[in-house]
Formats: C-alpha cells, sequence, structure tokens
C-alpha cells in the first residue's frame, strides 16, 4: 500500500450531503434516545439497529449500488458476514437488482435467514469473512458484475457517514461520537461527517484491526480473530480508505473484552428495551469501564445493529 493515498479518493463532506439526499427516500431517519449510562454518564444512542435492513450497512450499500448505475444492471456481488450482505440485498431489492452474497460458514442462522428474505442468492464460504471475499472477488470475475466492497469504497463510507450527519443533527451537543470497529467504514464516515467533534472507536480485544493498524501506521491483517462480535466486527483487517482517514481523524481506538460486551448488551435490554448484537454492544462495554471518563459529553454511542437472536439477551 503507497503511504500517501491521493486526496481525489478520499470523500469529503460533500459526499456525505449528496449521499443523504440520495437516500432519503429509501432509508429510515433513526431516532435518538438519551439515557443516563453505565457510569452515570449522560448518553446519547443513535438507534440505527432501527434501521431497514437491521442495521446502518443499508446506507453505505445502496450509496454505492445507486452510483454504479447501469454498471448494475445485471446485478451486483459481495462478501459479508451478515450486515453488509443483508445491506446489499436490501439495496438490490429496491432497485429490482440480483445480488450474490458469499457467507461466511461462521456466520449465525439468523443473519443467513435475513439474507433469503431479503432475496439474495446466498453463498456460503467455509471459512472466516477473508475466505468469503476471495469467493466473492472470484465469482464477480467470473460473471463480469461490480464487487460492492463492505467498506474499503469512498460511496460506501460517504453513505455510513450519513448516519453521524443524523446524530449531530437530532443532538448537535454530543461532544464524543462512539463508534465500533469492524473493517472501518462506518468509523470513517464518522471521521468525514463529525464537524470537529472527538471521534474513539471500540474493538473487541479479539479483533483489534484499526487498533493494530495504527499501532502499525499501516493496514496489517490479523492472524487470528475470536470474539463474540466477530460476526459484525472480525474483518481481519482494515481498508486503505478507512484507515488513511482513521489516521488523521480518529482520537484512539480502545479495546474490550467479550465478557464486557455481552454484559453490556444485557444492560441495554434489561435498562433500556434495546435488542442489538454482540458488536453495536462495544460501546456500551467501553462506556461501562470508564473508557470515557475523560472525553468531553455528553457521549454518542452508536448502537450500529439488531440483527441478533432475542432469545439469546437473557
Amino acid at each position: 500500500m503507497s503511504d500517501v493515498m491521493p486526496t481525489a479518493a478520499l470523500p469529503t463532506m460533500a459526499d456525505v450531503e449528496a449521499a443523504a439526499l440520495r437516500l432519503a427516500p429509501w432509508i429510515r431517519r433513526t431516532p435518538v434516545l438519551r439515557v443516563q449510562g453505565p457510569g452515570a454518564r449522560d448518553v446519547v444512542f443513535k438507534l440505527e439497529g432501527l434501521q431497514r435492513s437491521g442495521s446502518f450497512k443499508l446506507r453505505g450499500a445502496l450509496n454505492k449500488v445507486m452510483l454504479l448505475g447501469d454498471a448494475a444492471r445485471e446485478g451486483v456481488v459481495t462478501a459479508s458476514g451478515g450486515n453488509h450482505g443483508i445491506g446489499v440485498a436490501w439495496a438490490a431489492w429496491f432497485l429490482g437488482l440480483r445480488a450474490h452474497v458469499c457467507v461466511p460458514s461462521t456466520s449465525p442462522p439468523w443473519k443467513l435467514q435475513a439474507l433469503s428474505a431479503a432475496n439474495a442468492e446466498v453463498e456460503i464460504v467455509s471459512g472466516r469473512y477473508p475466505d468469503a471475499e476471495l469467493a466473492a472477488r472470484a465469482y464477480a470475475r467470473a460473471h463480469a458484475l461490480p464487487y460492492v466492497h463492505a467498506y474499503d469504497d469512498a460511496a460506501v463510507i460517504a453513505g455510513q457517514g450519513t448516519l453521524v450527519r443524523e446524530l449531530l443533527a437530532d443532538a448537535p451537543d454530543v461532544g464524543t461520537i462512539v463508534v465500533a470497529v469492524g473493517g472501518g467504514g462506518l468509523v470513517a464516515g464518522a471521521v468525514v461527517a463529525a464537524a470537529g467533534r472527538r471521534i474513539v472507536g471500540v474493538e473487541p480485544y479479539g479483533a483489534p484491526t484499526m487498533h493494530a493498524a495504527l499501532r502499525a501506521d499501516t493496514p496489517i491483517t490479523l492472524e487470528h480473530i475470536e470474539s463474540v462480535a466477530a460476526d459484525a466486527l472480525g474483518a481481519g483487517r482494515v481498508g486503505d480508505l478507512p484507515f488513511h482517514l482513521c489516521r488523521e481523524g480518529l482520537d484512539r481506538v480502545e479495546l474490550v473484552d467479550d465478557g464486557a460486551i455481552l454484559e453490556a448488551r444485557r444492560w441495554l435490554w434489561a435498562h433500556t428495551r434495546i435488542a442489538v448484537e454482540a458488536g453495536a454492544a462495544a460501546g456500551v462495554a467501553a462506556l461501562a469501564r470508564g473508557l470515557f471518563d475523560r472525553d468531553p459529553g455528553p457521549v454518542g454511542i452508536i448502537l450500529c445493529g439488531s440483527n441478533t437472536d432475542p432469545t439469546t439477551l437473557a
């Protein structure tokens, strides 16, 4: 990877604004909820689990597919641990297109069910996300179809940035924005749209992709991913575009253990009746551990997805 990313390749706030106009007829403007969170901090939750498709991923996927225009008329291909594939499937469904989604065999069954319900052509690939990505790219080449990357794409990042644009419009007093990090698309979109607010990423100890990249000053591929949140936060390597944006605009990355993530998920259900998947609880886990005690508040935490089995909340 070149150490210098061409500025023209990076999305800007103008791209986020254009994406917001493009997506407005199709997506929900998800609400915010002000609560006193664990540790007695004032918190603003962005309830993106209420988004159509069940997560923020629809924003970036739809923005990208719409910008592809005629290039996508025969369909699109992607790889996903679940949520991005569901977002691409919904985007294709809206626009009357085919979506071929390669998913790793480690994906939870409820995400596979959501993919099928959105009319995706699902291909289960033995292994984890990198194996699914290799299979998807091979399928795209063989069938001459565009590949929609989950996070390393300017249009996808701009679409994800619309979420933070909404958060700040509805809660302009937020001082710190907390984002769970997988491949980096959402946190990169947050950096673009943050309007000067502090951005903090949160990752599991077992999937520290952005944390490792920032320490090495370059994206690196992790040899082993092991976390209860791996289906959402287990990309194994951050994208080049997200890395360059986050190297300049991300305050830091905090790490949390799986026990804290599960505890935070249970806290959300017990105290707010909000059901989230494990990855979406990472920011609340960090809050409960006091990792934002010195950051300006209120703290805005993006609860980014709810594609989960509700029977596991207890």
